[in-house]
């Protein structure tokens, strides 16, 4: 079975590439040519050739190239171009005295002129078909309508942004990226909104161009505000430098901001320099066990006795510890009446102090 032979073809600027069979033709880059469709004949220009085709790229029913452009189709395309300039102001002024929130984005003829494909914007969808007759009536010809977003009319509108070059969604860009405010924060850009938006007013496609190589280079970094606990103290990271590697923080007790490489806090993440939460989901826990232990344990205290005296010279308080200290019950002791039994001198029952 013959292989199709398939080329890629673009029909504006930085559009979408749509494939299509060219038969028998044999077409090279840049050969421009005629395509036929629903809504008439359109002139595009090959961008892939046959052998740069992958089958994996194209899908389903494709539009078979009519013929090669000659030279009046393609000063007939320029001079539709040149029309549908003058012509997006003229429909502009309509749409604008009937809905103030409508601005034509784009108009395209097709290559007879009879037929075009007229795209605006607005703050919300709107019914349309106004606008489709009275612009049908205003430039004489077939008019399809379609609503689009911001960033198709500056891809239409093209212009310059703030970096100083033409739109990127305008000069290459043949889709438009997810871009989220994560973007600009992972990069360490600062979400103001005039900085960080384009002039279609949405947040700039740039964006997406270099977050993977920013959070690559970041890896298992804590993130700017967080509380760290280090060997000397809590700190909170208050800034990334991710082209230089450096890591700045504040110390909690003396204020003092400190700055250290990104490579030396990695080896120390987690080990000596731990996230706060981790500390007071697991650290914590544990030393409050300890305390408790130590709250609810019955210490018993031993009195320090002095330096043993001789055996000879141990008293009554030293038979009684030895006995103690032997295991032996305590014995005893025998007071006297005091003073002993000393003979009184005067009293009966005794001998008297008299003689005989």
């Amino acid at each position: 079975m013959e292989e199709a032979n398939i080329i890629g073809v673009r029909f504006t600027e930085a559009g979408p590439v749509t494939y299509c069979r060219a038969d028998a033709l044999d077409l090279g880059i840049g050969d421009y040519v005629i395509v036929r469709s629903e809504r008439g004949e359109r002139l595009g220009w090959v961008v892939i050739a046959p052998d740069q085709v992958l089958a994996s790229e194209h899908q389903g029913p494709m539009r078979v190239i009519d013929r090669l452009a000659t030279e009046s189709d393609v000063d007939a395309w320029r001079a539709n171009r040149s029309r549908a300039e003058k012509d997006i102001g003229r429909a502009q002024a309509l749409a604008a005295r009937s809905d103030p929130r409508v601005r034509v984005a784009s108009i395209e003829y097709d290559l007879a002129g009879k037929r075009c494909e007229l795209t605006f914007t607005a703050g919300e969808r709107i019914q349309h078909e106004w606008l489709r007759r009275e612009c049908a009536t205003l430039l004489d010809a077939d008019v399809h309508i379609e609503q689009v977003g911001d960033r198709d009319r500056a891809k239409a509108a093209g212009g310059v942004d703030v970096c100083g070059r033409a739109l990127c969604c305008s000069s290459w860009m043949t889709e438009f990226p997810s871009i989220t405010i994560k973007m600009a924060k992972d990069q360490g850009i600062a979400p103001n909104p005039s900085k960080i938006s384009g002039v279609c007013g949405r947040l700039l496609c740039c964006l997406s161009f270099e977050v993977e190589a920013y959070r690559e280079l970041r890896g298992d970094l804590p993130k700017v505000g967080k509380r760290v606990t280090t060997p000397v103290g809590r700190a909170k990271i208050l800034s990334i430098n991710t082209l230089k590697q450096v890591v700045r923080m504040r110390m909690d007790a003396t204020g003092e901001v400190i700055e250290i490489p990104a490579d030396e806090l990695r080896r120390q993440y987690g080990s000596a320099v731990r996230p706060e939460e981790l500390e007071a989901a697991v650290e914590e826990p544990l030393r409050r066990q300890d305390r408790e232990r130590q709250e609810s344990l019955v210490a018993v205290l031993q009195p320090v006795s002095e330096r043993a005296a001789p055996a000879g010279e141990r008293g009554p308080e030293g038979e009684e510890s030895k006995a103690a200290a032997d295991g032996q019950p305590k014995r005893r002791r025998r007071r006297g009446r005091r003073g002993g039994r000393r003979r009184r001198k005067d009293g009966g029952g005794g001998e008297s102090s008299g003689g005989s």
